[in-house]
């Protein structure tokens, strides 16, 4: 299944066939379209932000699709998470079960952490303000040549003017490396 982010919302494309793609259906935007909106999955959901005002993150169950000869049909989100509005991005590291929504108006428009083990629960994890506005993350469990910081997690942070390497392994208190 592809997921395409619209400014009308989320669509999902099965792409069993490639030469006969089906719209399996369309999930709407929470408040109102936008041209920029961010997707990614993790244990089978989507979690989807926007830069519309009061978007905030939704989340949506891909086992709630419909079948390839049911379709298009309407979707509804499974759950959503409100305690940020607009989101420009969202880096997600699967390993460990948390998203990290950036570009935020949260966080001093850092790091907002989502803790999303359990996908249909959201829970605010933290904050990282310490270096202004983040565009766009990256953040993995380190598995690199400098022993003091193997395995832990870390986010590589594109801002404004830096790129910030950011320990984010206790999420209420991450370091800047």
């Amino acid at each position: 299944v592809a997921i395409i982010g619209l400014s009308q919302g989320t669509a999902f494309v099965d792409l069993s066939d490639p030469g006969h793609p089906v719209v399996l259906g369309t999930l709407p935007p929470w408040t109102r379209p936008s041209f920029w909106r961010d997707v990614k999955v993790y244990r089978d959901h989507a979690f989807i932000v926007s830069e519309a005002p009061l978007h905030g993150m939704q989340v949506f169950d891909l086992a709630r699709l419909p079948a390839r000869e049911d379709a298009p049909q309407p979707l509804a989100a499974s759950a959503h998470y409100a305690a940020f509005g607009n989101a420009h991005n969202l880096a997600l590291d699967e390993e460990t079960g948390f998203a990290f929504a950036v570009g935020t108006r949260t966080c001093g428009r850092g790091l907002h952490m989502v803790d999303v083990t359990r996908p249909l629960e959201p829970l605010f994890a933290g904050c990282f303000a310490d270096d202004g506005y983040t565009h766009d993350a990256h953040c993995v469990v380190y598995r690199g040549p400098d022993a003091e910081y193997r395995g832990r997690e870390v986010c590589f942070n594109s801002n404004e003017d830096t790129l910030t390497v950011v320990d984010v392994s206790s999420k209420d208190a991450p370091r800047m490396l």
